[in-house]
């Protein structure tokens, strides 16, 4: 049977989807084909053989198309007989060629570790995992000062198929992924060794600065770019890893769906440290960080990291090799810009920071927030919504719709461009009609007008028809 390449780790993709069986030596892959080929797409089965005989050694490697094939074969054939087979087969899932083995492997093939989102909790959870089976438990991870979650939540199946389920076919926003067993530690990465090594140094009498090694830059404040589920405080914390930390702010754009902010330190070693480290590093895993110098927003105070007399002595020795020899377009270049930097640094300081309440993605002006009414609040007027060509999220709607007061509720309906915002005052639902009608909320073109009033049920409309 011809293998479908993917590469030479063809074989652990997707994960656990291959499976190890100790069959016999009389069994054929012919044999194996017939006995497994229900569970779902075979790409490739492989007897184990002797090198120099050609004997079958009894084992063999059968690798699905899919996780939850392999985990419906596992659990339907192990300790099943097939026709060629002289004992019980024992089916197993393969290890791959970087796995790390571990005695105790209950959990390994059902529990799965998940993003969440801010607002998301146990319940949201449940409520989005239990079609794929039963939930022995969920374990949202929170921050023990705050009591939010801090993004990610582990879910543990009774079976390895309920599980591989839920991986192939959950809300792509949880990023699901089998996770590592609990007495198993993930390899230590560069970036861990590196603030493990920071520790150290911080007990000892060396210098933090002098063993960073790294070139500072003209700049004490970086941007960022991460994944717009992860809560404010543990951004912090990772920014926070790196000495020197004397500001932080982040938020939400959620036009463009992702988190963005800044990190301030106290000096510029440390802040072309946190460059060099977070920059590109994955968290949550699968997710990278993205971190840039931030040049535009220079402290004055950062002229002392830059050799200024050394900038006017390039610029001068470039201007008289100008006069004298062949003009070296890309030297002078680079020259010119070193002196620009210099200047706009002495001559600028550090912006207002803006104003993280001003809402970036309406095209109105709104007043601020005010609370919702009573969910069970009788409906006085409704506004009817268009949305094209798809509706923002339900989370932006609430924040607009809830500005004008007295809102009930609002929502979409599913699979449609239209949705109905309930309101307990006339005078509220008449006040969003007019801000909101024909503004632009996350790039979306939204129409809001007087909804029709609600028709009673059918059996109300029959008890009338009776009286």
């Amino acid at each position: 049977m011809l293998r479908k390449g993917r590469g030479k780790d063809s074989d652990d993709f997707p994960i656990y989807s291959r499976l190890f069986v100790i069959c016999g030596k009389n069994v054929k892959e012919d044999d194996l084909q017939k006995a497994f080929a229900q569970f779902g797409s075979i790409e490739d089965i492989r007897v184990a053989r002797d090198y120099e005989t050609g004997a079958s050694k009894g084992v063999a490697y059968i690798k699905f198309s899919k996780t939850s094939e392999a985990a419906n074969a596992l659990e339907e054939m192990n300790n099943k007989t097939i026709s060629s087979a002289d004992h019980h087969l024992v089916v197993k899932v393969a290890c791959s060629r970087t796995e790390i083995q571990v005695d105790d492997e209950d959990d390994k093939y059902t529990r799965l570790f998940i993003t969440l989102p801010p607002y998301g909790n146990a319940d949201t959870v449940q409520a989005s995992f239990q079609r794929y089976g039963t939930i022995v438990s969920i374990q949202v991870q929170k921050d023990h000062q705050t009591g939010l979650n801090r993004g990610f939540a582990y879910v543990t199946f009774q079976k390895f198929s309920e599980a591989a389920r839920a991986y192939e076919n959950c809300d792509r926003m949880y990023r699901a992924i089998f996770a590592m067993p609990k007495n198993v530690k993930r390899p230590e990465t560069a970036f861990v060794s590196n603030v493990q090594s920071l520790a150290e140094f911080t007990n000892s009498s060396t210098s933090l600065l002098s063993v960073m090694n790294v070139r500072p830059g003209p700049y004490t404040k970086v941007k960022y770019k991460c994944c717009p589920h992860i809560p404010s405080p543990n951004v912090k914390m990772l920014f926070d890893l790196v000495p020197g930390l004397v500001n932080f702010h982040h938020h939400v754009d959620l036009i463009k769906n992702f988190g963005t902010g800044f990190a301030v330190y106290s000096n510029p070693i440390c802040a072309a440290y946190a460059v060099k480290k977070l920059n590109l590093f994955e968290y949550p895993p699968g997710i990278n960080l993205t971190v840039r110098p931030d040049f535009y927003h220079c402290d004055v105070k950062d002229l002392k990291s830059m050799d200024v007399p050394q900038v006017v002595n390039n610029l001068q020795n470039a201007i008289e090799s100008a006069k004298t020899s062949t003009l070296d377009l890309a030297h002078l270049a680079q020259t010119v810009a070193e002196a620009s930097k210099l200047i706009k640094l002495a001559t600028s300081g550090i912006p207002n920071v803006p104003n993280s309440n001003v809402i970036n993605y309406c095209s109105v002006q709104l007043p601020p927030q005010k609370p919702l009414a009573d969910i069970n609040a009788r409906t006085v007027k409704r506004c009817f919504l268009v949305c094209k060509p798809q509706p923002p999220p339900l989370i932006v709607l609430r924040d607009i719709f809830c500005r004008f007061g007295d809102l009930i509720n609002v929502y979409t309906l599913p699979n449609k461009t239209i949705g109905y915002a309930c309101y307990a005052s006339a005078d509220a639902a008449d006040k969003a009609i007019t801000a909101l009608h024909g503004a632009e909320v996350c790039g979306i073109r939204i129409k809001v007008i007087e909804a029709e009033e609600e028709a009673p049920p059918k059996r109300a409309r029959y008890d009338q028809r009776c009286y």
